[in-house]
């Protein structure tokens, strides 16, 4: 079987990494023939893939007629993501799988004109044959928008850490991990609401590591207190976990987050607002109303409270389902329909 993955997304988000986690495995299941066309510009995708045929997605149409796949996986970080893989394995006469992380609409996501947009692009929704997503939400959330082709739901997975992170005495440092994009992940709101609340946060520090386009705007915002530090991507990601106390995830809308995965997995507590993967797989203490400074400040004040003695059970939960050697093998099996 010849199986062609089509990323033109120049990003490389926690959905890519799942994807070329997925991808991978494929590589490495007898009898597969796998090869990916990505965005020229997408570094960090090709050098994970090192070991699988990348073409660029300037030569999709190229490749596509000369590798003559059985099956296109099309990686979709929305239904507007990758839509030229989709319409080209249309083309070919391919089996169209679209593997997607967010199937919010753009009014969900609090675009401009965005009930008119997604009014346009509503046809896109039942363009591939079938679809792969990361959990029952972001499921229902397609059905909604009128989906009628099959769904089948494989949950992110992580590598079981080395160790756990031991809290220590002192908890200080709350962490905010991810790409710096105010309009999603609100690390706006979050200075802001940090500041706010001095009594409250007034033992803790505030790290914020990713990169993004709005990282200069953050900057401006962090410079106006020494307790909060920003600092670019890291290629060591274990040494941040080994610093903080705690994380928040203060987005507007998400799939589901493999750095709230990572940190429950080291036994590291995490707030975050109540939608989508936060709503599903954190205690509800742990939650806050979205865009609410004073509902994130008490949810904080809570997880203060019980974090350490719920934690536990929430990590154990985790490395249960969400291993990265059964996502490798659901992948496998939903995307080959073995």
């Amino acid at each position: 079987m010849k199986i062609l993955v089509y990323d033109d997304s120049p990003h490389f988000g926690g959905h890519q990494i799942m994807a070329c986690r997925g991808v991978t495995a494929l590589a490495y299941t007898p009898h597969l023939d796998v090869a990916c066309v990505i965005h020229p510009m997408n570094t960090r995708m090709a050098e994970y893939l090192t070991d699988i045929p990348a073409f660029h997605a300037s030569g999709a149409v190229q490749q596509f007629r000369s590798l003559e796949p059985d099956i296109v996986l099309c990686i979709q970080g929305d239904i507007r993501q990758s839509i030229k893989g989709v319409k080209l394995a249309k083309r070919i006469g391919a089996e169209c799988i679209s593997y997607i992380a967010n199937s919010h609409g753009l009014a969900d996501m609090g675009a401009k004109m965005g009930v008119l947009r997604d009014r346009f692009y509503q046809p896109l929704v039942n363009k591939p044959d079938r679809y792969i997503t990361i959990s029952e939400r972001m499921k229902n959330r397609l059905i909604d928008r009128g989906c009628s082709k099959p769904i089948s739901v494989v949950p992110n997975g992580i590598p079981i850490p080395s160790k756990n992170s031991v809290p220590r005495k002192e908890k200080s440092i709350i962490g905010l991990i991810g790409r710096i994009e105010f309009s999603q992940k609100r690390q706006d709101f979050m200075v802001h609401t940090f500041l706010k609340y001095p009594d409250v946060f007034h033992d803790y520090h505030l790290l914020i590591v990713g990169a993004g386009p709005d990282m200069p705007k953050l900057l401006k915002i962090a410079d106006k207190s020494e307790r909060v530090t920003v600092l670019p991507w890291q290629d060591d990601m274990e040494t941040v976990y080994e610093q903080i106390d705690l994380l928040v995830i203060p987005s507007r809308y998400e799939g589901v987050p493999l750095v709230m995965l990572e940190a429950l997995a080291r036994g590291i507590p995490v707030i975050g607002s109540a939608c989508d993967g936060m709503l599903e797989t954190l205690p509800e203490g742990w939650l806050f109303e979205p865009e609410n400074s004073q509902a994130l400040a008490n949810a904080f004040y809570r997880v203060q409270q019980s974090g350490i003695d719920m934690i536990d059970a929430v990590q154990q939960k985790i490395l249960a389902e969400h291993s990265i050697d059964l996502f490798k093998s659901n992948f496998v099996k939903v995307v080959t329909g073995t």
